[in-house]
């Protein structure tokens, strides 16, 4: 049985983190057959952990060029252990792999972050995974104006670097980019619906794959 990799991408505050623990649960009910694998990005390992680190550090720091390299290193050497200890192996037992985030979202953030400091990050980011990343079978992009993202964010405690309204919008844009270069791969979510019904389209989308 071939194993399918799924992820879930959108902006901070879009609900797809929700979502993927409703979808995991609700497969778990419906396909107690197959093996269900919910991980995500940035991992908990290793260079996971030394990532959440830095980038509390940072948090609402001015940070110089370099600074801005060594993160999307880190999180690239984060999604390479993600792959190599995570997604491949389980993908070669069949599993279905649901990761609530993965390079998509560096590409999109850092795309933002490496502004002015390389010509068009988004595909210099791009071209440096094309090589040896491994392209989802699906990416379901959760489609949330920025501004509503933030009056959710405002709700939880603390506050990420990420949730600043201009760099969402940002964020935003770099997303519905990558989303129109590869209709095939991706699939908008409304997330300005309730959870509910976010969760069940994004549902249905899975089980439509699946099914195939």
């Amino acid at each position: 049985m071939k194993g399918l990799l799924i992820t879930l991408e959108g902006i901070d505050g879009s609900g797809k983190s929700t979502a993927a623990k409703i979808i995991a649960s609700r497969l778990a009910e419906t396909m107690p057959e197959r093996r269900l694998v919910l991980t995500a990005e940035p991992t908990t390992g290793e260079v996971g952990r030394i990532l959440r680190s830095e980038m509390a550090i940072a948090c609402g720091e001015e940070t110089s060029a370099a600074s801005r390299m060594q993160e999307l290193f880190l999180f690239m050497a984060d999604h390479a252990q993600h792959l190599s200890k995570t997604v491949l192996p389980a993908l070669e037992t069949g599993a279905i792999v649901l990761s609530d985030r993965y390079a998509d979202s560096t590409a999109a953030y850092q795309g933002v972050t490496l502004k002015g400091i390389v010509p068009d990050p988004v595909s210099w980011i791009q071209s440096i995974y094309r090589p040896w990343n491994l392209l989802p079978d699906k990416t379901l992009l959760f489609v949330l104006d920025p501004s509503s993202a933030l009056q959710r964010l405002q709700s939880r405690r603390g506050r990420e670097k990420f949730e600043r309204l201009e760099f969402l919008r940002f964020v935003d844009e770099n997303f519905r980019r990558m989303a129109a270069l590869e209709p095939e791969r991706f699939m908008r979510i409304d997330a300005e619906q309730d959870a509910e019904k976010v969760a069940k389209e994004a549902i249905n989308a899975v089980l439509n794959l699946i099914c195939k």
